[in-house]
């Protein structure tokens, strides 16, 4: 059942600076790539560039609140990057 205080359960929230970042598992690269490419959509779309680090079957992302509080725009953009993975499920 979601938390409804917190609409993004999985992801660590910093607030000193304000950021929010996950790290996604994935059982083999093309899975990895194509959740690649579908951030750099959501990111695009969202005109919030995310900071990435990856490997061959995981991805770290980092969504910076660009030194404000962390807003409703963040995590929205944070639950449609996992939103990514649910299709995937």
């Amino acid at each position: 059942m979601p938390d409804d205080n917190n609409p993004i359960p999985q992801w660590q929230r910093q607030d000193l600076p304000p950021m929010l970042s996950r790290r996604f598992e994935f059982g083999s690269y093309a899975e990895t790539r194509r959740f690649l490419d579908g951030v750099a959509r959501l990111a695009e779309a969202a005109q919030h560039y995310p900071n990435i680090s990856f490997g061959k079957t995981y991805v770290s992302v980092t969504l910076d609140a660009d030194g404000k509080k962390i807003g409703p725009d963040l995590v929205a953009l944070a639950q449609q990057i996992d939103a990514l993975t649910a299709d995937a499920e």
